[in-house]
């Protein structure tokens, strides 16, 4: 079982907001900061607690209990030298985990100069996702892993259709591994996730998840 986790989330846009409901959908304590009343009001029944108030100022940080939190993420995105600023106080303070988002390079090596353990690009990760997805219609999903290597979910091609995963032995033909099929016991029933064993036999309808390097899972999208 995954353990309780506190965070605050400061900066409550489309990213902030996406973060800090995420995090309370998941069953950890979130709190929610912001100097907007509009933005804290609309996020306030789906975090632990909503605050309102000027992140810049250390006295509305302590308000916030943010020494106590695992994690504080800076999601300030409009106001560069406001992220910077708060970044500043928050390792001042001592927090134990602070993940920035930046808009540039120069941004994050301001953010980490000043304190930040990490440092998200949240833009550009979805650029990147984007030209991923158009430029491979076949993958569904994709997560970068480390280096060029990836996690995708794709729609299996049509030479694997029924042969099974042992037949294809695809991690010594292409370097890569199925870790998980979403089927359906019936062509209209409901899609279940399972992790194939060596005898399971592809279907039509079926997409795996896949790992590897993109180069070798490029080589079965061709095969699409």
């Amino acid at each position: 079982m995954s353990r309780h986790l506190q965070f605050a989330v400061i900066g409550l846009g489309r990213f902030g907001s996406r973060v800090a409901l995420g995090l309370f959908e998941q069953g950890h304590d979130v709190v929610a900061l912001d100097s907007k009343s509009d933005a804290v009001q609309e996020i306030g029944d789906g975090v632990t607690t909503a605050v309102c108030g000027d992140a810049t100022r250390n006295d509305v940080l302590s308000a916030a209990a943010v020494d106590d939190m695992d994690t504080v993420v800076v999601a300030i995105g409009d106001d560069i030298e406001a992220s910077v600023l708060v970044t500043a106080l928050l390792s001042q303070r001592g927090c134990r985990h602070i993940v920035a988002r930046a808009s540039t390079d120069l941004h994050a090596r301001i953010l980490e100069m000043v304190g930040a353990h990490e440092v998200v690009y949240p833009e550009r990760e979805l650029a990147v996702r984007l030209v991923r997805s158009l430029a491979s219609p076949s993958i569904h999903e994709y997560v970068p892993i480390e280096g060029d290597l990836e996690f995708v979910q794709m729609s299996v091609p049509s030479s694997f259709v029924g042969h099974s995963l042992a037949e294809l032995d695809v991690r010594n033909k292409y370097n890569a591994t199925v870790v998980a099929v979403q089927t359906r016991d019936e062509p209209d029933g409901p899609a279940r996730t399972i992790v194939p064993p060596a005898n399971y036999v592809f279907d039509a309808d079926d997409t795996m998840w896949i790992v590897g390097h993109r180069a070798h899972l490029q080589r079965i999208e061709a095969l699409a």
